[in-house]
Order: structure tokens, then sequence, then C-alpha cells
């Protein structure tokens, strides 16, 4: 195993196994890191899943904002925590949906709002539109830091024949495009590319499995997360 990868790979006999989401939330020390992380990562695609659900631009944001205010980083959140009902992210729809329809009667607000052509609600599965968009801001996470690591590494030219062969949608997956490409970062020749390509492909994979990591219980959960991550992505991730 090259240099670049040997003192950052993933897995290993004595590898423990790191904190989780679920532990994080029960252990009184580090719940406030925690709450902030929440707030940060999971606001974008609860908005998203409450617009789904019916609701206007304005009343999702109020909703998801008292929400974080008032349940997560207050205790009854934590308190019904409970990490033997399933995964995370199903625990905090449930939590969200709850709580919106606690909302909806103390307001008298309508069970269901109708769907409107005016942009003010949005149509599509709700549950699939807040997988979507947390899988798409994990994606963006993954490949800046994998970025940054490129360029501490001086793998630079690796980034970017793996970012405009792999990401930028544009480039078609044929050789002529390889040979232009390999003329543009002065390469030899495609089968050099490729292994360039390769090399930092194997990065984002652990780099992915790392990120997944603090939602599972184990290895075999991981693997459970990485294909609902491929399955969102399935025609954008191809060639990974």
């Amino acid at each position: 195993m090259s240099k670049f990868y040997g003192d950052t790979a993933m897995g290993g006999l004595n590898e423990r196994f790191p904190t989780t989401k679920w532990t994080m939330i029960l252990n009184p020390a580090q719940r406030e890191t925690i709450q902030v992380e929440l707030c940060t990562k999971y606001w974008k695609p609860l908005y998203h899943y409450l617009r789904c659900k019916g609701f206007t631009n304005t009343e999702a944001k109020d909703l998801v904002q008292g929400f974080f205010t008032e349940k997560v980083l207050g205790r009854e959140f934590i308190q019904k925590s409970d990490r033997t009902k399933g995964k995370f992210r199903s625990f905090l729809l449930v939590a969200i949906k709850n709580y919106a329809i606690d909302v909806q009667k103390k307001d008298k607000l309508p069970q269901e709002l109708p769907q409107t052509t005016n942009g003010l609600v949005e149509i599509g599965d709700p549950e699939i539109e807040f997988n979507r968009v947390w899988a798409d801001d994990l994606l963006q996470d993954v490949l800046k830091e994998l970025e940054t690591e490129c360029y501490k590494r001086r793998k630079t030219v690796h980034w970017k024949l793996f970012h405009e062969w792999l990401i930028e949608p544009q480039i078609d997956k044929d050789k002529t495009c390889m040979s232009n490409i390999c003329t543009k970062y002065d390469i030899t020749d495609a089968p050099k590319a490729y292994n360039m390509i390769s090399n930092i492909k194997k990065r984002f994979r652990a780099i992915l499995r790392d990120h997944l990591r603090s939602l599972a219980e184990s290895e075999e959960d991981v693997d459970d997360e990485i294909r609902k991550f491929i399955s969102i992505f399935s025609r954008n991730l191809a060639r990974y």
C-alpha cells in the first residue's frame, strides 16, 4: 500500500469502532456537541422533508427552527431517543413528524396543505427527499475533505483528474475525452491516468465510510448505509 494511503486507511483488526450518534446523544458529556452537529447537518434535509409534506417555505422554516430549539436543544429529544427503535435518521424523521403534528394541533393548522403550482409547495416523496438532500450534503462534505487531503499531500493532479472524470457531468467516459484530459494535465497515457483516478477513488470510499461510521453500530451497518447512499446517486455515481 502506498504511503499516501498507508497512514489513513480505514479498518483493521485493532481498530476500535468509533462513537456513533446514538452513543453521543446518550452521553451527557457529549450532548452539546451532537446537538450542534444535528442542527448543522440536518436542518436542510428536514426542511425539504417538510416542504414535501405540504408546508410552505415559511411554515417549513419555522417548524424546523422550532424543532431544533424546543426539542433537539431541550431535554425531550434526548430522553425519547432510543437506539433500539431503528436507524438514527428514521428516529429523527419520526421526531419531527410528531413535532409538526403537535404544532398543527396547537396552532390549528390544516393537517394537509394543498399542492399548488406557484412554487410555494413542492411535490415529491418526503422521506426520499430527506434522504436525497442528506446524501447530497454528505457527498459534498466527503469531496471537500478529499480535495483538502489531496492538496496537502501534493496530489493536486490526482484530484483534478478524479473530479474532471468522475464528478463533472459534461465529461463522457470515452477514450477521446480521457486523451484530452491526459494532454491537459501532461500525463503520458490513459492507463496512468486511470491508475491515478483509481487511487483517489479508494480514498473517496474510505472517507465516505469513515463519515458513515458515525451513523452505524457495526461494519455491517456501515455497508448498509453505503448501499443506501449509492442507491440515491445510482446514476450520478455509476463510475464509483
